[in-house]
């Protein structure tokens, strides 16, 4: 069965929108790409400004979470100490 001129046309038509649809996705997706390239270099930056390497933040946050763990741990056993020398005062108020 031969095709048209205007089913020609029209195949044509849209496979041009289909492409121009597909470059404005693109562009788009190439926007989004450098504001995430500037966010991650602004964020390292900032790592770096606060001593830390972007490299070795895994790291840094891992003995921070040590420290934080240790230091919660220091001041609930400072808190049952408290409590137990004030234990014998309560009864007496």
């Amino acid at each position: 069965m031969p095709v048209s001129a205007d089913d020609r046309k029209k195949r044509l038509d849209d496979l041009i929108k289909r492409r121009d649809a597909a470059r404005e996705v693109l562009q788009r997706a190439q926007g989004r790409l450098e504001a995430a390239r500037a966010d991650v270099t602004s964020i390292e930056d900032e790592c770096r400004s606060k001593g830390v390497e972007p490299e070795n933040l895994a790291a840094m946050v891992q003995q921070l979470e040590t420290r934080y763990d240790q230091a919660v741990s220091d001041l609930e056993t400072k808190i049952e100490l408290v409590e137990q020398q004030v234990s014998p005062f309560i009864g007496e108020v």
